[in-house]
């Protein structure tokens, strides 16, 4: 590689770097907002449509919703495959992806309103407790839910046409439009002098109208290959089905190690260890989101720089997102895990004693996940993904045997099942970092020296830093938290995580922050 090759290549590596840390900081935007307003609104429905009619809704409309799932795994073989095309500078692909997977959806969305025409409408009236009265206004949500789940059906396409031409603004202005509209419901909800649950199930009607109408136009508006065209070739559809048939046992996997954690914990310890259960993996929820935000600004680079071939470069980018993602997550979680009793406490009130625990293993088991992000989606950037899936998914799955094996013949405590999970995720990790070596040449001794060491001194000092501050009293906790999530892991992050090369960036990056 000659020089003004060189010159070239890091030109292109810092304007990709600049776009994925604006990107991100739309994506954090996003969430800061739609969470607040999120619990805003949940507080306001429920006083308004009353206990029994906030649970109708929840019941019926998260039965609807629950068809979503294969929806989800398809987005994201479309998001994979128009990437591709995008980064091999392919427009006619990048037409024909989107016009078949715009067909797709179509076909995916009046097969879950069939079903749930016949199957979903007979469970409704014959197996849903609802009460004989409020029956009418159930049908009312069940018929908008279906709506609503056509139109975020067919919006999939136009959302990832945003997301692969890294629109991260567009993005995250739908996002906050969404939960505008959703806040302004709230307001005519109690205007007007109708049924309040059937107002709010057709308001949320025009709502997912509203939003399919505005991805359709951003969508066509900054790229005009996402038009839709008579001519549709079976091929493309194909290979979107058969990408995504392997993503969902993946994603099968997943929902069934979680499902099989629960039922385990009802199976041995009963409903109150469910509810502890169920906190934790929504805390687990609520903290994840700030490692995906970044990883959706990275992954639409991943692919690209994979689909260009630029090995250098696309190593890079999974080395230094993998480790933007752990940093970020132990700055974030440290606090989280030291002051876990009293946040529950202030939050919810009187908890399950052993929430504290799940919810600190859950963090932890975050944490190592949050490497293998990057490495999932360099698997997808392949597009060899069956023995990834077959392979990963069966060990993540092992979880449920090994926990029950634990539980029933060695009388474990109810942690076990999380502790199990944490071990089969390491397990995992390794196993994808063979499979990558094959499928996408990764050169594991690389990834372990640039990544997986400096993790495990940032682990083995955040462990250190939770030992000591669990048993201790509350002004020494506050004490050890602030030093090490003010001191020691920013020192640690920035002298030992980082590399030279990353901290050149951010010393360029105050240098230009300070001339401004």
């Amino acid at each position: 590689m000659n020089e003004q090759q060189k010159h070239t290549s890091m030109a292109n590596a810092t304007a990709n770097n600049k776009r994925i840390a604006k990107n991100t900081l739309f994506l954090y935007v996003r969430m800061f907002v739609t969470l607040g307003s999120s619990l805003f609104t949940v507080r306001i429905v429920l006083q308004t449509l009353g206990v029994e009619d906030y649970g109708i809704y929840n019941v019926v409309a998260g039965f609807v919703t629950s068809f979503s799932f294969i929806a989800n795994t398809t987005s994201s073989a479309i998001q994979r495959f128009l990437s591709y095309c995008l980064g091999q500078n392919d427009k006619t692909c990048y037409h024909e992806y989107f016009v078949g997977s715009f067909i797709l959806f179509v076909a995916l969305a009046l097969t879950a309103f069939i079903l749930l025409e016949t199957v979903g409408a007979w469970f409704l009236h014959e197996k849903m407790g609802i009460p004989s009265e409020r029956m009418e206004a159930a049908d009312w949500v069940f018929h908008g839910a279906m709506i609503i789940l056509f139109f975020s059906f067919i919006s999939i396409p136009y959302n990832a046409v945003i997301v692969s031409n890294e629109k991260m603004n567009l993005f995250a202005y739908l996002s906050i439009s969404d939960v505008l509209l959703k806040l302004s419901i709230v307001y005519l909800l109690r205007a007007l002098p109708f049924d309040p649950l059937k107002t709010y199930s057709a308001l949320l009607v025009c709502t997912g109208m509203m939003n399919f109408l505005l991805h359709k136009y951003l969508a066509t508006r900054i790229c005009k290959e996402a038009r839709l065209s008579l001519k549709v070739k079976i091929s493309y559809i194909r290979r979107l089905l058969g990408f995504s048939c392997w993503n969902l046992v993946g994603s099968l996997a997943g929902i069934c190690r979680n499902q099989g954690i629960n039922i385990l914990q009802n199976l041995y310890f009963g409903p109150i260890y469910n509810t502890a259960c169920s906190i934790s993996f929504q805390i687990y929820n609520a903290i994840n989101g700030f490692a995906s935000n970044f990883m959706m600004a990275a992954n639409p680079q991943i692919i690209k720089l994979y689909a260009k071939g630029e090995k250098t470069a696309l190593t890079l980018l999974v080395e230094r997102s993998s480790k933007i993602s752990f940093s970020l997550l132990a700055l974030i979680t440290f606090p989280f895990l030291v002051f876990m009793p009293y946040i529950l406490s202030l939050w919810l009130g009187d908890i399950p004693p052993v929430t504290v625990v799940f919810a600190r293993l859950i963090l932890i088991n975050m944490l190592i996940e949050c490497v293998s992000m990057p490495l999932m989606t360099l698997a997808q950037a392949t597009g060899y993904v069956k023995y990834y899936q077959l392979f990963v998914g069966g060990i993540l799955i092992l979880n449920i045997p090994i926990a029950w094996l634990l539980l029933k013949y060695f009388h474990a405590e109810a942690f076990s099942t999380f502790a199990t999970l944490i071990a089969i995720n390491v397990i995992a990790l390794v196993c994808r970092l063979f499979i990558l070596k094959r499928i996408a040449q990764l050169n594991i001794t690389q990834f372990f020296k640039n990544v997986l060491t400096r993790w495990i001194f940032l682990l083995l000092l955040y462990l250190v830093g939770l030992c000591l501050s669990i048993d201790c009293g509350l002004t020494a906790q506050i004490i050890i938290s602030c030093i090490f999530t003010f001191i020691a892991i920013p020192l640690v992050v920035l002298f030992v995580v980082f590399g030279k090369s990353e901290r050149n960036i951010i010393k360029l990056y105050i240098k230009q922050k300070i001339k401004k």
